[in-house]
């Protein structure tokens, strides 16, 4: 079973007291649910882990955020868990304070982004024995996966238009890594999803980074997948005032991009399900930063 927001498990009695705090209020979750819980006067949060997800997984974010939080990063470590209690996962966390960033410049609050970006992963590039996360791959696997063009071949009958988007943007996101050498470039642990919701100013300075669901170890421009969303631009030009781009890196922006995109409907059709076709608009979308595919797709 997968808990959703609109359906939450409520923590009941034997786990409030195995913790020893008293719910102050939910806070929801996309997948894992989330409470405002009080202990010894101190706001904590709750977690509930999904059972969608892997211990792996869990064990994998619990490990990174430890480690980002001895960098000096505003991050949620766990204070306690991951503990199973009947048949669940549950952790206890500290409350980050603040209200995240003023979008009435957007151009401004997206450049200030992308140099708090490059910031961070200057220090994230510190970290070791951080690897992969469980069912994660950098783009280079993705687009020279067969299976893709099997998918897209199986289902092309049923679904004409859309599999004509995702085949041009394939070979396209192909074609332009190509010479890359991908695989011998380095890589990093990236946020996965560096957006104005998941940061918390207070008083003007960084209070916290959250939402580490999608973090694992790419390329660090695999960062700007859903900063930059391919429209964004102003995400990118801060981080390269601060960590310059190399040209092979501009020219992974949108292959990069693509390639989680493309991933996402193939899982889509293997599973036989659809989306709401938000990763068909979000391909189609385009940015002077894609150089000869800033034209629209026709």
């Amino acid at each position: 079973m997968v808990n959703k927001s609109s359906d939450p498990v409520l923590p009941n009695d034997e786990i409030l007291e195995k913790f020893k705090i008293n719910v102050a209020a939910p806070l929801g979750g996309r997948l894992n649910q989330h409470w405002l819980v009080n202990f010894n006067n101190e706001r904590l949060v709750l977690r509930l882990w999904s059972n969608a997800i892997h211990i792996d997984d869990i064990q994998y974010e619990v490990s990174l955020l430890k480690s980002v939080a001895e960098l000096g990063w505003p991050v949620a470590a766990v204070i306690e868990g991951p503990i199973e209690f009947g048949g669940q996962m549950w952790g206890l966390f500290p409350y980050l304070h603040g209200e995240p960033p003023s979008v009435e410049n957007p151009a401004a609050e997206q450049r200030a982004r992308g140099r708090l970006m490059a910031r961070f992963h200057a220090d994230l590039r510190g970290l070791s024995g951080i690897g992969q996360r469980k069912d994660w791959r950098r783009c280079e696997e993705i687009l020279f996966d067969d299976e893709l063009d099997l998918l897209l071949s199986e289902n092309e009958m049923k679904r004409p238009e859309e599999i004509r988007v995702l085949r041009w943007h394939l070979e396209r996101a192909r074609k332009r890594v190509e010479g890359l050498k991908l695989h011998s470039r380095p890589g990093i642990v990236i946020h996965g999803d560096f957006t104005p919701w998941n940061l918390r100013f207070q008083e003007g300075k960084l209070s916290g980074i959250l939402d580490f669901e999608l973090a694992h170890w790419d390329h660090r421009v695999g960062d700007f997948a859903l900063s930059w969303r391919g429209k964004y631009d102003e995400v990118v030009y801060g981080y390269d005032e601060v960590s310059p781009l190399e040209p092979e890196e501009w020219e992974l922006l949108t292959p990069m991009w693509w390639a989680g995109l493309i991933e996402g409907a193939c899982r889509h059709l293997k599973e036989g399900t659809r989306d709401d076709g938000w990763i068909i608009k979000k391909l189609l979308e385009r940015s002077p930063l894609m150089g000869q595919d800033a034209i629209a797709f026709s």
